[in-house]
């Protein structure tokens, strides 16, 4: 019965944040004759797999690879992004993610399209937004950049007598922190060095005149 009752429960949350990410999305979707969404009972069932959920450290790896299927995509404000963000990632704001030149780039099957903001409420509206206009690839980045601030830059340092897997972590999230920022200090409270930002030109699609007659 409990059971159940959870299962339940977990289907209205997500039937709640479809009904939020709509309510946005409908702000930011741009004025089309025909826009291609995804059946509703479809998108229910992509909200429920956790496989669209990527992790901090799987995403850190890709980055230092320099993966170039991987688009990483903060869609937080630009003020947040321009004050802190993940290095090789680039900004487009929630907002405009379904403008005329974003929608470009997001409809290239090639890439992985994976949102991140500061924990993944916003991210979790991209996704949304993103997948119900039929935009293929998409992910999440779970936990957001505070997760990713917290795994990477600082990273804590486990006991001796801790398995090995965990200490291999630690060593990674080390080197990759070292690798971003370019310093080895263990017990780094902040990031100084500010890596360079990229952000995506905005392009609003020109608006097309009729010339009267038809139907």
């Amino acid at each position: 019965m409990n059971t159940k009752l959870t299962g339940m429960n977990k289907r209205y949350i997500i039937l709640a944040l479809i009904a939020l990410a709509v309510g946005a999305g409908m702000l930011f979707l741009p004025e089309t004759k025909h826009n291609k969404e995804i059946n509703p009972e479809l998108l229910l069932n992509a909200i429920d797999d956790p496989s669209r959920f990527l992790s901090t450290d799987l995403i850190t790896d890709r980055l230092v690879k320099k993966d170039p299927a991987l688009m990483l995509i903060d869609v937080r404000p630009e003020t947040q992004y321009k004050a802190f963000s993940i290095p090789g990632s680039v900004s487009i704001p929630l907002d405009s993610l379904l403008t005329y030149s974003t929608k470009a780039l997001l409809n290239n099957k090639e890439v992985d399209k994976v949102f991140y903001s500061n924990s993944d409420v916003m991210s979790d509206q991209a996704w949304i937004i993103t997948k119900r206009a039929g935009v293929e690839g998409t992910f999440v980045m779970k936990g957001g950049v505070n997760k990713w601030f917290n795994d990477i830059v600082k990273a804590e340092k486990p006991a001796a007598t801790e398995p090995t897997e965990n200490i291999a972590l630690y060593q990674f999230r080390i080197a990759a922190r070292q690798y971003f920022f370019g310093s080895p200090d263990e017990k780094m409270d902040k990031v100084v060095v500010s890596p360079p930002k990229t952000a995506i030109q905005i392009i609003k699609k020109p608006v097309e005149v009729s010339s009267g007659g038809g139907c």
